[in-house]
């Protein structure tokens, strides 16, 4: 998976200015960029420990 800063997506997906791609991503989804990109790391750590407690428990 590739990774991408709010400014580099930004940019990305046309806008000029990485504030006011903030802003209306805030407006759109109710939080920041960085707070997204946090819950969704959270996510994908917790779906990785539940996999390997999963994978470890058929092991054994």
């Amino acid at each position: 998976m590739e990774s991408a800063d709010a400014t580099e997506v930004a940019y990305r997906a046309g806008y000029e200015s990485a504030s006011q791609f903030s802003r209306e991503y805030s407006r759109m989804f109710g939080f920041p960029p960085k707070a997204d990109i946090k819950r969704l790391k959270e996510t994908f750590e917790q779906i990785e420990r539940n996999t390997d407690q999963i994978f470890v428990g058929t092991l054994t």
